[in-house]
């Protein structure tokens, strides 16, 4: 029977089953980015129109092609938000957080929206967590630029991704910038009869823009673009290269090689600008990217503001880690358990509760048979909810202040007592 209403495409529903993998990547990212010193910050997923249009850029394809915008109830123009750094540099000029503090280490995550055509890890909702770091008085210069690279490398691999590489490109300073679009504007227009329709529109708007083409005519123009000449490796990003060169994440080296035609989707990067690639994404193989940028506070009406952050999508890092590795997420189903009351006394079904959040808030998943009192039948839930433990509560446990633990892996049960439940669990999954 086919559902009288149903969702958008591309904007998909993330169904019991498959959360647990989002939740437990969020909650990675927490406890990563928390540790390292960044703040959380929430932004509206409204924002007006002419935020994007001015940092984004006019002729980027996420401007002229992806948002989804419309006027609200005022007549104001409004944006679905496409990406998070210019909702972060609206917030913190607005409210002031810039003068509380030199620099800021915030990080975000949640939905974005783009009228993309849906593909294996491209939807038109779509999911990043990021950081960004906000360096008023530019603290440490390039160091900053090594510290979010390294930053967005030791994440990957702390939740288990190990096969990818890292691209990098210098696009030069504020004021090379300016001689660069010159160059790269002479260049394409004495080749514009071999580009398309969407690249005229792009060399007389932001030549930049071109480097997103997808169309395979216009690749071979691209590729043939003479950057060691038009704006050569700075001194800072050869030292950025051999940082990185010198540096490993859990013992192991980061894979990096420079390539002279990125440029990301951004009008406001300008220097440093990087993407992570992996493997089991296709075509799109970009899990993350980012880049400095100098100018985006002054053009929004803040001070000028050196900053550096990445995103990371993270549907296509949840499609990454399986593909890396089919059972990556079987131990999730291993931390998960069970309550099984086996009397409608209200003791029990209290401690059950009241359990069930303790174990909870130690990381552990909880499922609760409501309504059951069969052995037989919390049993057959348990295995239908993938659940690996069950706590079983009768009332002979009950009386005796302890509970039988069975682990359904290995077909065992265990009689607890009620305060070594946690110990025990914790134990038994190799959580301490």
């Amino acid at each position: 029977m086919t559902a009288k209403y149903q969702g958008f495409p591309g904007m998909d529903d993330i169904l019991p089953g498959e959360i647990e993998k989002w939740q437990w990547i969020e909650e990675k990212a927490r406890v990563f980015f928390d540790a390292s010193g960044f703040k959380e910050i929430r932004t509206p997923l409204l924002e007006p129109t002419e935020l994007f249009v001015r940092s984004i850029g006019q002729a980027s394809d996420i401007v002229h092609k992806e948002m989804f915008s419309l006027k609200d109830r005022g007549d104001r123009d409004m944006t679905l938000r496409p990406e998070m750094t210019a909702s972060v540099t609206r917030s913190v000029i607005e409210n002031g957080l810039l003068t509380q503090a030199k620099f800021l280490k915030l990080y975000y995550m949640g939905p974005m929206f783009r009228a993309e055509r849906p593909q294996a890890g491209r939807k038109r909702q779509f999911h990043q967590m990021g950081v960004e770091i906000i360096n008023k008085s530019n603290i440490g210069g390039f160091q900053v630029d090594f510290e979010v690279i390294f930053q967005l490398c030791s994440f990957l691999r702390y939740v288990g991704l190990t096969n990818f590489h890292l691209r990098l490109n210098d696009l030069g300073n504020v004021s090379d910038q300016q001689q660069l679009v010159f160059k790269l504007k002479r260049y394409f227009f004495q080749e514009k009869s071999k580009l398309c329709s969407d690249c005229h529109y792009r060399l007389d708007k932001n030549v930049l823009r071109i480097f997103d083409c997808k169309n395979k005519n216009c690749q071979p123009v691209i590729d043939k673009v003479p950057w060691d000449q038009m704006t050569p490796l700075s001194d800072k990003f050869k030292t950025l290269g051999d940082c990185i060169k010198s540096s490993s994440v859990m013992d192991r080296p980061i894979p990096f090689e420079i390539d002279r035609r990125l440029v990301r989707g951004l009008d406001y990067y300008n220097g440093i600008v990087f993407e992570i690639t992996a493997e089991g994404l296709g075509a799109q193989n970009a899990v993350a990217g980012g880049g400095r940028y100098d100018r985006l506070y002054q053009d929004l009406g803040g001070n000028a503001t050196p900053c550096t952050g990445f995103s990371i999508g993270m549907e296509r890092l949840l499609i990454a880690l399986e593909a890396q590795d089919p059972k990556a997420f079987e131990a999730l189903k291993g931390r998960k358990v069970y309550f099984a009351p086996l009397e409608d006394n209200p003791g029990i079904l209290e401690f059950c509760r009241e359990e069930a959040i303790r174990l909870r808030e130690a990381g552990i998943r909880i499922e609760t048979g409501h309504g059951i009192f069969s052995l037989s039948q919390h049993l057959k839930k348990a295995n239908q909810q993938g659940g690996r433990f069950v706590v079983i509560v009768g009332p002979d446990e009950w009386s005796q202040r302890s509970v039988l633990v069975k682990d359904l892996e290995k077909r065992e049960q265990t009689e607890v007592p009620l305060e070594r439940i946690l110990s025990h669990l914790k134990k038994a999954m190799r959580l301490c």
